[in-house]
């Protein structure tokens, strides 16, 4: 028969190693969060700025249908220029009284850009196309990959041409096509 003095001499120590234990799958836990909102704050961060350009997008879509006139003298094609900059001397055609439709295209494109330019990182876009065969936007943000992973899938449907810049790996591209 084995005493009660015994018995209780081998189970010393064994409560100080199951909260040992404890805390240490404990912590593994945790790192596990810590890991998995880190992700998720990081896609919530590109969705934003895939929502942002979508958003652009949509407003020089809705630019070039009040300006139907212009977009039909090709003012909104930027295709033969090779990267333009925010023209600085466009028209202020706030009022629309006394502009032309060339000149409300080239103040839709200034205004765009300049609020791509304040809304997004690195924002910056592009239109080309024409009324019969139908536009398509493009605008480039940056949104710097979490690791040195393959480039986001967004990228991949603005194929370059020959006026886009070389993307860096950092700049992402949201292209879309419409109809006036």
């Amino acid at each position: 028969m084995i005493s009660a003095g015994n018995h209780g001499a081998t189970q010393a120590g064994i409560g100080m190693i199951e909260v040992l234990v404890a805390i240490v799958i404990t912590a593994f836990a945790m790192f596990a969060l810590i890991g998995t909102q880190t992700l998720a704050l990081r896609y919530q961060k590109t969705a934003h700025l895939r929502a942002t350009a979508s958003q652009f997008s949509a407003d020089l879509a809705d630019r070039v249908r009040a300006n139907i006139r212009g977009a039909d003298s090709g003012a909104y094609n930027l295709s033969q220029q090779a990267y333009p900059a925010v023209d600085e001397s466009a028209p202020s055609c706030s009022d629309f009284a006394g502009c032309t439709p060339q000149e409300l295209a080239a103040n839709d494109i200034q205004e765009w850009r300049t609020g791509l330019g304040d809304a997004m990182a690195g924002g910056w876009g592009e239109i080309t196309g024409s009324l019969a065969d139908g536009f398509t936007v493009k605008v480039y943000f940056l949104d710097p990959p979490a690791s040195d992973a393959e480039p986001d899938p967004v990228a991949k449907n603005c194929e370059p041409s020959a006026a886009d810049p070389v993307l860096h790996k950092d700049v992402m591209c949201l292209a879309s096509a419409f109809f006036p």
